[in-house]
């Protein structure tokens, strides 16, 4: 395939490999690995839950060490969920790939195999429970909300959550300047297959999803053409689009690229698992030898697979596959409580099920972007600029609530006439009729996909022997959640049954009314500004520190950003963090344990990671290639409002230590552990430190 741009993007992509979702925040894998890409355009393999190690790209000439140290590139997309690690790539070239040749058509089948283990390391802290199933507690009287706690729940410490065998392959054909590449893979993962959960065994769709699949990722054609000194590239089919110049950090230019979180958490998986193909026509010239120009458009819609409710990175029981009715005023995890039309609960104290209804999607098709490419090789020794502009569906879901038909009069009609009792809605008794005048709106739940656009600029370069670059952008009127119990509280001012809490008429929500049939106020609309930057270093084994430590090489990356968003701490908007928050105390009374958290999203917040990864080739007199790596991650100062901005939490820390092993890059092991701490009782997987190993083989 034609290489089209004299970039550091036309060598190596690397990625994180887990994402934040929506406002928790899951754990970050231990991953370090380096990716290069394929003829296809595409990242050959990451390591999750592994460490650092060599990758081949399939069908690439070789590529010296200096090359590609010189133009390493790096595109970032972390799930909630937090960060991979990519690493430095040494060379590329063609691995382990059995070639075919019919006529004019040659095809390459490059296939993996692998099995791998997780097992929870640590054991539950009570927080992070909420009181009915065990909980207790923080020290100034905030628990965690009923609906977050099941993945916690579901795993003791040293249960496996995951057991799984799972097999890929490339498939890559070219004739004259045509081609085409298809990914299929299976896996089975033995836990879920069982479905034998401590707590709660999922629901039928979150299991779909985790126990065994077989599936194509990649499936796409292209072709090449040279067209008076343009050279030219078009893709059409399902596949996988990187731009921008984050590592580690999600959100900013790369945002719109789906990912499939599920994936990227097993065991030995790859970053050509996670990364989810999307249907796209993708093209790409040359205007003059240093400048050309790339655009897609999306004519299918494809979402962020975030972890099914209840599995062991899952910090929230209504998002993702399986997900549950939403419990309000919760006094038992019982979801069978959702009730019909027109009816009420038998008992003012058991909680009310909201039911999820259908998802709303902005557009399938209206998803498109543009990319400007520069390589300035007059500058130093040669810096690529790039100029974006993206539209596109959000592949995360924002959470909305619908009010039914009845306010607190007609509702009080039903009610007195049903069940003997105090007068609906009398004030001073809020957990009685006034409760059931909130249950009989018949509240529904639903998640939306929002419109976003955004505009970034990139550099990348080298200077004084490190890999240097960033990316800067705006995105207008962004969207951002509003956390539930605000939006709750503003249904409770529409029903009218605000007036039971406060004792006369009156609000208790800082956000206006939900009538009866009526949304809630579940987005705010505010300018956002990310930016980043990276390094990288790579050493030789006549460098220090490879001689300090005796190693062949070792890279060193650091990855640091932002998130501002003007005006956030003005409003009611989610962050990273457990649902334990609303603002008014009377709200507070109903909705949840009666504090009041005040604690929401900040207008700026930052932190960094970093990577230390050192590889000795032929360790102990052995053909194995080791390589020994640690990964820091530190949130430094403020929250970021989520879902799609959510990258920081205030205090958050994670540190992850492994080693892999290599074997003339056909047999790998990796064995790694992750702990995360730090923030308190705001960080909702402080208590889910981990630990996986796998082996693969390639042929």
């Amino acid at each position: 395939m034609i290489d089209l741009k004299r970039t550091p993007s036309s060598i190596l992509r690397k990625r994180s490999a887990s994402l934040t979702n929506s406002w928790p925040v899951p754990a970050e894998p231990a991953a370090t690995s380096q990716s290069a890409v394929s003829p296809s355009g595409r990242q050959e393999s990451i390591q999750a839950g592994g460490t650092f190690k060599v990758i081949l790209s399939a069908g690439r000439a070789p590529v010296t060490n200096e090359r590609a140290y010189r133009r390493i590139r790096r595109s970032g997309a972390q799930l909630s969920v937090a960060a991979a690690f990519a690493t430095a790539l040494l060379f590329s070239g063609s691995a382990n790939a059995e070639s075919y040749q019919f006529g004019d058509l040659d095809l390459s089948i490059d296939t993996t195999i692998s099995a791998g283990v997780t097992l929870r390391a640590s054991d539950r802290d009570c927080t992070k429970l909420n009181p009915i199933n065990g909980g207790c507690a923080n020290g100034d009287g905030r628990t965690t909300g009923v609906n977050s706690d099941n993945g916690n729940l579901n795993y003791d410490q040293w249960d496996f959550v995951n057991k799984t065998v799972k097999a890929t392959m490339d498939v890559q054909g070219t004739w004259e300047n045509y081609g085409f590449f298809l990914r299929p893979t299976a896996f089975y993962d033995f836990v879920y297959a069982d479905n034998d959960l401590d707590f709660r065994n999922l629901e039928s769709e979150g299991k779909d999803q985790l126990d065994y699949d077989v599936d194509i990722l990649d499936a796409f054609v292209y072709g090449n053409w040279d067209i008076d000194g343009h050279f030219t590239t078009v893709r059409f089919g399902k596949q996988v689009l990187n731009w921008g110049e984050s590592l580690f950090i999600q959100g900013g230019v790369n945002a719109f690229q789906a990912l499939d979180v599920t994936r990227i958490r097993t065991p030995g998986a790859e970053l050509k698992d996670a990364l989810t193909p999307m249907p796209m026509i993708f093209a790409s010239t040359t205007i003059t030898p240093n400048f050309s120009v790339e655009a897609f458009w999306q004519f299918a819609y494809e979402y962020t697979e975030l972890d099914p409710a209840g599995s062991f990175f899952s910090t929230d029981d209504i998002i993702g596959r399986g997900s549950l009715p939403a419990l309000l005023n919760a006094v038992i995890d019982n979801p069978d409580l959702a009730f019909p039309p027109g009816t009420f609960p038998p008992n003012p104290l058991v909680p009310i099920a909201v039911q999820r209804t259908k998802d709303r999607i902005a557009s399938e098709t209206d998803q498109f972007g543009l990319a400007l490419r520069y390589y300035a090789e007059e500058l130093g020794s040669g810096v690529d600029f790039g100029l974006y502009a993206v539209r596109y569906t959000s592949r995360l879901p924002y959470l909305g609530f619908t009010t039914g038909p009845d306010d607190l009069a007609s509702a009080c009609a039903v009610a007195q006439a049903a069940i003997p009792g105090p007068a609906c809605g009398a004030p001073g008794d809020p957990l009685n009729d006034a409760a059931f005048a909130f249950a009989a709106g018949q509240l529904k739940y639903f998640y939306s996909f929002p419109t976003i656009e955004t505009l970034g600029a990139s550099f990348a370069t080298t200077l004084g022997g490190t890999a240097v670059s960033g990316e800067l952008t705006f995105s207008p009127d962004m969207p951002f959640g509003v956390p539930d119990l605000e939006q709750n509280a503003s249904q409770l001012d529409g029903t009218g049954a605000s007036g039971g809490l406060l004792g006369s008429p009156g609000n208790v929500s800082s956000l206006p009314a939900a009538g009866p049939n009526q949304d809630t106020v579940h987005m705010i609309e505010l300018d956002a500004i990310q930016g980043q930057i990276g390094t990288v270093k790579l050493w030789g084994t006549s460098d220090p520190i490879p001689e300090l430590i005796g190693s062949d090489t070792a890279v060193f990356i650091v990855n640091a950003g932002f998130v501002y968003v003007q005006g956030a701490s003005n409003y009611p908007l989610n962050r990273v963090g457990p649902e334990a928050a609303i603002r008014n105390p009377f709200a507070a009374a109903l909705l949840t344990n009666g504090v009041t958290n005040a604690q929401y999203a900040d207008d700026v917040s930052y932190g960094y990671r970093l990577v230390f990864a050192p590889a000795y080739n032929n360790a102990f007199g052995t053909p194995f290639t080791l390589t020994p790596s640690i990964s820091w991650r530190h949130d430094l100062q403020g929250n970021s409002p989520g879902p799609n901005t959510a990258n920081y939490l205030q205090g958050m820390k994670q540190v992850s230590i492994g080693i892999d092993a290599d074997y003339q890059s056909t047999w790998k092991g990796s064995l790694s552990y992750t702990s995360i701490f730090g923030a308190g009782f705001d960080n909702p997987v402080s208590d889910r430190d981990f630990v996986m190993a796998s082996v693969s083989y390639s042929f």
